[in-house]
């Protein structure tokens, strides 16, 4: 009971006295003000504001009363925030069995009768103030299982109220339960943290005192506790302190198996982060940094500039995948550029998962881990570009002339377009080979696709069938075949004066002209690619029956057609 003495008689309890008549003010005063401290007021009103400047430990408050009677302070009373848990004591010159029941009703903590008895009133005050104060002590008590009790007087220093089973001492062999703070008790290392916690609850700044330290136990040893508390009364804070050594050791191991995978994850080249949703920081790891180029020292980074390094093309695809993953917690699995440091861009490879939410699933926390593919990326563009392009030239090969032609079909369909395809051979070629041997024959070959690259729109697709033969694909032409036509015919027209300017080929200069078939299509009389590709064909071998260095039509797609 030591403890509760001390927090129930270290300064006299503050009695509000409520009440239209100075008489009963006076009595009151006379009364109880040798063990209570009275502030007399004379109505609802000043009652309220009274309660405005201060808190009260008690309320006397008599029922009727001219303006505001006591029913209606009380309810106003009720709406204050500094009013929550104030007993109150109704005074009543009226003997009325109604008026008490709706005093009680309404929240009072006893109803006294005029004229009174001080004797009486003395009583119930004293009991009313002790049975608040024990609740009190009792609610903190009940908050956790297993805590002991303590209260801190800012003035005079820490007292426990429960040694509980965990008895605290000073110098390791007798038991304290009195001490200055609890910087006396708690570890060297764990004292600035005390200090601090103390500062910031003091402050405003926190809403409670509330720490984890090292507390000295009887025998000397240090041991991990919760220490948590809030204020009941001007100087007075009071709370539990609770064994929190499992949880720390727990926390110790967990920080222990995230080192030794950062270390695993660094020696591996993976790259780490850590991402607390609402906050605009992402931590990485040191093999994150080295990644970019980044300094090792530097592993927080903005989350604004993180994104800023991606790749603007790559960017719009990350972020919608981003956002998948923390509104519809679905796996984060992305593969992009990023920028380096020093300029070139690094092809990753980056995963992730939401790893915590709150209660209304809104995202907490994300970790995730990338790698550098760009390795990968090069061999896998090697191998599309072998399985796509000419080795020789470079050109667009049969195979990817044959799927953009589908494509330009399809799209002339939709828009009733039509398109244009070119059927190329370079007259003499055979001779070359014969006389100058095939590698004049493949520097000729060259320069025809850098010349017929030169010759064409970025949307059109001059491509190598093999050998000497090339194709060249215009997709997007005018609705009218007679305009189509023009059109297709005015890039024929350029790449025969193109292909007909002698070539240099090493030392040899050589004289070599194109044969060309010209050919419309529009895929709406279901064209097939092979049927377009024989029209443009047969009208090539027309123009070398006819003398070669000229563009035959193909006269199967007349304008009619169209």
């Amino acid at each position: 009971m030591r403890l509760e003495s001390h927090l129930l008689d270290e300064a006299k309890a503050s009695i509000l006295a409520v009440d239209d008549t100075p008489a009963i003010l006076q009595l009151l005063e006379l009364t109880l003000g040798i063990d209570y401290e009275i502030v007399p007021v004379e109505s609802g009103q000043a009652a309220l504001d009274a309660f405005r400047q201060r808190q009260f430990d008690l309320v006397m408050l008599d029922l009727m009363m001219p303006d505001m009677d006591g029913f209606e302070t009380l309810k106003r009373l009720k709406e204050l925030p500094s009013f929550e848990g104030t007993p109150v004591i109704f005074l009543t010159a009226m003997d009325d069995l109604t008026n008490e029941c709706s005093a009680l009703e309404l929240g009072a903590d006893d109803y006294i009768t005029k004229p009174f008895k001080p004797n009486l009133v003395r009583l119930r005050i004293a009991n009313i103030l002790h049975r608040v104060r024990l609740q009190r002590l009792l609610s903190l008590a009940l908050a956790g299982a297993d805590q002991g009790l303590w209260s801190w007087n800012l003035d005079g220093g820490v007292r426990i109220a429960s040694a509980w089973s965990q008895p605290l001492t000073v110098d390791g062999q007798v038991k304290a339960l009195e001490f200055k703070d609890w910087r006396e008790v708690c570890h060297p290392d764990d004292v600035p943290a005390v200090s601090e916690a103390s500062r910031d609850y003091l402050s405003g700044l926190k809403p409670a005192f509330e720490i984890d330290v090292r507390l000295r136990r009887l025998g000397g040893t240090w041991t991990w506790f919760n220490i948590h508390g809030k204020f009941s009364g001007a100087e007075m804070i009071i709370g539990t302190y609770r064994n929190v050594e499992a949880r720390k050791q727990a926390e110790l191991k967990l920080r222990e198996s995230e080192e030794r995978l950062r270390h695993v994850m660094d020696a591996t080249g993976e790259g780490i982060w850590d991402w607390a949703v609402q906050e605009p920081i992402v931590r990485h790891n040191a093999a994150w940094c080295r990644l970019f180029g980044l300094g090792e020292e530097t592993a927080n980074h903005p989350v604004a500039e993180v994104l800023a390094m991606i790749n603007p093309d790559d960017r719009p695809e990350v972020e919608r995948l981003l956002h998948e993953c923390l509104v519809n917690d679905q796996q984060f699995f992305a593969e992009y550029r990023v920028r380096h440091v020093d300029g070139w861009d690094v092809w990753v490879q980056a995963r992730g998962k939401v790893v915590e939410r709150a209660a209304d699933g809104s995202p907490l926390r994300m970790v995730g881990a990338l790698q550098d593919i760009s390795e990968k990326k090069r061999i896998e563009e090697e191998y599309r570009r072998l399985a796509l392009f000419d080795t020789l030239t470079g050109l667009p090969n049969r195979r990817l002339l044959i799927d953009r032609l589908v494509q330009a079909i399809e799209q002339n369909r939709r828009n009733a377009t039509l398109g244009a395809l070119m059927f190329i051979d370079m007259d003499r070629f055979k001779t070359l080979n014969d006389t100058l041997g095939h590698d004049h024959g493949d520097m000729l070959l060259i320069e025809v696709a850098r010349r017929l690259s030169g010759a064409v729109r970025k949307m059109d697709t001059a491509a190598r069938l093999g050998g000497d033969e090339f194709v060249i694909m215009l997709p997007q032409l005018s609705a009218d075949a007679a305009m189509a036509m023009k059109d297709a015919m005015t890039v024929a027209n350029k790449v025969l004066r193109n292909l007909g300017v002698s070539y240099q080929l090493g030392r040899h200069e050589y004289d070599s002209t194109p044969s060309i078939g010209l050919s419309l299509f529009s895929g709406a009389h279901g064209e097939t690619v092979d049927g377009i590709l024989r029209r443009a064909d047969a009208a090539m071998y027309e123009a070398k029956r006819t003398g070669r260095n000229r563009i035959c039509v193909d006269q199967a797609f007349a304008p009619a057609n169209a």
